[in-house]
C-alpha cells in the first residue's frame, strides 16, 4: 500500500500546483490567494492538531490510572 499512498500523494500535488499555476500565467499574483487561503486553513489545523493531541493525552492519562492503583 505504501507506493499507492506515493502515487496519490503525487497526483494531490500535480492538482494542486495546477490549480496554482494559471494565475501566475495569467498575470495575476498567485501568492495572493495562496496566503488567502494559509490565513483560513493554518488556525483551524492548529485547533484540529491540538483537540487530537489534547485527546490522545487525556486516553493515555485514564489508562494510566488503573494501573497505578492495582499496584
Amino acid at each position: 500500500m505504501g507506493i499507492g499512498k506515493v502515487i496519490i500523494g503525487l497526483i494531490l500535488v500535480i492538482v494542486g500546483l495546477w490549480s496554482i499555476i494559471p494565475y501566475s500565467w495569467g498575470g495575476l499574483n498567485a501568492i495572493e490567494p495562496l496566503l488567502y487561503v494559509l490565513e483560513g486553513v493554518i488556525p483551524a489545523f492548529l485547533v484540529f492538531i491540538g483537540a487530537i493531541l489534547v485527546w490522545i493525552e487525556w486516553e493515555e492519562i485514564k489508562i494510566e490510572k488503573p494501573t497505578k492503583k492495582r499496584k
